[in-house]
């Protein structure tokens, strides 16, 4: 248990480019006070406009326990933020037209051909047919009827049955042993019935490995991490590293934080080694400096700082573009404002009330509090990185956006 200590209120590590027209201040304010009131142990702010970094800031401490200060280079499990790396990383596929977005997945994994429908009456399941077959689209959008245990808590005892149950590394030694399972269990919908967010994106990462001939981490080392110079972001994290990988922390009461015990909560999956199984919807750890290179090729149409294009603007503009028609997605069992591209949340016209985005700004998060934001019309990316559970900080997170863009706002005179 962390004891109550002044001391940790008014640390503020940091590499901070704001000498321009912009005035931060109020980030600081926002993030201290919640390290004050002990609803965070510190964290990292991320802040891109107009082509230039005007905030790169550390706050509080990455490990209370060892009093190690957060750092700008911090390592942070990114979970779900995992999901747009793979997308795009299987959209660099769709483009050499290996695989097209409404191909259906039996194409590739015969598997799936045999796949039903569950359908809940009073405590059983009947099982019925698919109307169709789950596309390539479906699996991109959450669409596919492939959800997960924290979605359909009513369909709990099929997950468990199928030992799909866990979050993030669950035991299984490939993508390929966990996907066969996935195509042997039924669906919990019809396919392109609605949202339901899960393990759709392990079947993503899977494809990729089918298609490419290799290890997904070694595709998205290859054809991501290594273009783009990101040189913090790992599924297991090499020996040099570990130490930077941020602890995980729950409040226990107003007055305290509790680091996470790994024997109970399997937070420790980044430290593994040798292990050859890499979850795409959610095994990343990375650092705000590695993930805004990826944004910010995103934001430049898929083209890198020096000039390489790794992804054509064609299929970006799919990516970012509402795939779900007047749906909206569902997360947590509650409808959201907001829309969904492939492989990305996107901002609404009623969703923009939540951060003031303009509309068509992308984003996500992560499990332990995490949060990207792009806003392609006033060229801006947010990111803001914690390590807590649960995933309790949407509020936190969604102030500092609305915050940023505030001040962004008022610097370019819109205000």
């Amino acid at each position: 248990m962390i004891h109550s200590r002044t001391a940790i209120i008014g640390l503020l590590v940091c590499i901070s480019f704001s000498s321009f027209s912009q005035n931060f201040t109020k980030i600081d304010s926002i993030i201290t006070a919640e390290i004050q009131q002990k609803n965070i142990a510190g964290g990292v702010a991320f802040i891109y406009h107009n082509n230039q970094e005007v905030l790169n800031k550390a706050y509080g401490y990455a490990d209370i326990g060892r009093q190690q200060p957060m750092q700008v280079n911090s390592i942070f499990r990114i979970a779900s933020q995992t999901k747009a790396i793979v997308s795009i990383a299987f959209l660099q596929l769709v483009e050499k037209n290996k695989i097209g977005l409404d191909d259906p997945i039996e194409k590739f994994i015969p598997a799936f051909s045999q796949q039903k429908v569950a359908v809940l009456e009073n405590d059983s399941f009947r099982l019925v047919d698919r109307a169709r077959s789950v596309t390539i689209r479906d699996l991109l959008t959450h669409t596919s009827g492939i959800s997960s245990a924290d979605e359909y808590p009513k369909f709990k005892r099929l997950y468990e049955k199928y030992q799909l149950h866990q979050p993030l590394n669950n035991g299984y030694e490939s993508l390929k042993e966990e996907v066969d399972q996935i195509a042997a269990m039924p669906l919990v919908h019809q396919p392109g019935a609605r949202f339901s967010y899960g393990l759709s994106t392990n079947v993503i990462g899977r494809l990729i490995e089918l298609l490419s001939g290799l290890p997904l981490d070694q595709y998205l080392a290859k054809n991501i991490f290594l273009p783009l110079q990101m040189t913090d972001t790992y599924f297991y994290l090499p020996a040099g590293k570990k130490d930077r990988l941020v602890k995980v922390y729950m409040k226990i009461n107003k007055d305290s934080l509790s680091e996470i015990d790994p024997s109970i909560y399997p937070i420790n999956y980044p430290l593994q080694s040798n292990k050859h199984y890499f979850s795409a919807i959610g095994g990343l750890v990375s650092t705000t400096h590695d993930y805004a290179l990826f944004l910010e090729c995103l934001l430049h149409n898929g083209k890198t700082k020096d000039g390489k294009q790794i992804i054509g603007t064609g299929i970006l503009e799919q990516f970012w573009t509402n795939q779900l028609g007047d749906k909206t997605f569902v997360f947590g069992g509650s409808k959201s404002l907001n829309n969904f591209g492939l492989g990305v949340g996107l901002t609404t016209k009623a969703g923009q009330i939540i951060n003031n985005a303009s509309e068509g700004s992308f984003f996500w998060g992560g499990a332990f509090n995490t949060a990207y934001m792009v806003d392609k019309k006033r060229s801006l990316i947010t990111i803001f990185y914690f390590q807590r559970v649960p995933f309790v900080l949407p509020p936190l997170l969604s102030k500092l956006e609305k915050t940023t863009i505030q001040i962004i706002d008022e610097a370019d005179g819109k205000n």
